[in-house]
């Protein structure tokens, strides 16, 4: 007999005892500790995926928040620009543009050959845009100076296209300047 049948016989009262209760380990382990493990991994990646979830959500609610604020701020200064920087109607937006080329262009010493005036109406806007041209004439230190003074005036106008062209008038060389310069203002319930 080999040893290990000779102990199997000889302790058999405390081997087929200790068989048992390692085969019952092994059967609540199998059945009962390795479940619950998985549901404990399976719970512990859900939690993950809701806490992602959840700061994906938060960062979205912030984001949503600073759009309607940001969205709140522009409209507010929208409404500021309306009120404050355009002029309020057609007479406005005349006074803006006509009266300064014709004073500016008096105190620059430049002469005024011809002056025009356009209005549209914007495509699925309330805003009209009034367009005035001139043409004057003078010295080219005198255009500077004019078209200095009209950019750097508070009132919302744009000079929107320049060109200048050597003319001889009167015996005298100068520079004919056609200028565009155009203001926007609203129309319906606050303008004309």
């Amino acid at each position: 007999m080999t040893t290990f049948t000779r102990v199997l016989t000889e302790k058999r009262r405390l081997i087929w005892p200790l068989a048992i209760v390692l085969i019952a380990n092994i059967a609540v382990f199998a059945l009962v500790v390795y479940p619950l493990s998985q549901k404990v991994a399976m719970g512990q990646q859900e939690a993950d995926a809701a806490n992602l979830a959840l700061l994906n959500a938060r960062r979205d609610h912030e984001n949503a928040r600073a759009t309607v604020a940001g969205k709140s701020q522009a409209d507010t200064e929208l409404k500021k620009f309306y009120e404050e920087v355009l002029p309020p109607d057609l007479s406005g937006a005349r006074r803006i543009t006509y009266l300064p080329i014709v004073q500016l262009a008096e105190e620059a010493n430049l002469r005024s050959v011809r002056l025009s005036t356009d209005i549209t109406p914007i495509r699925e806007s309330s805003l009209t845009k009034l367009t005035q041209t001139a043409v004057l004439t003078g010295q080219y230190g005198d255009i500077r100076r004019f078209i200095y003074e009209l950019e750097t005036r508070p009132e919302f106008i744009a000079i929107e296209n320049l060109q200048l062209a050597q003319s001889e008038t009167e015996g005298t060389r100068g520079i004919t300047v056609t200028l565009q310069i155009a203001t926007y203002f609203r129309t319906g319930v606050d303008g004309n």
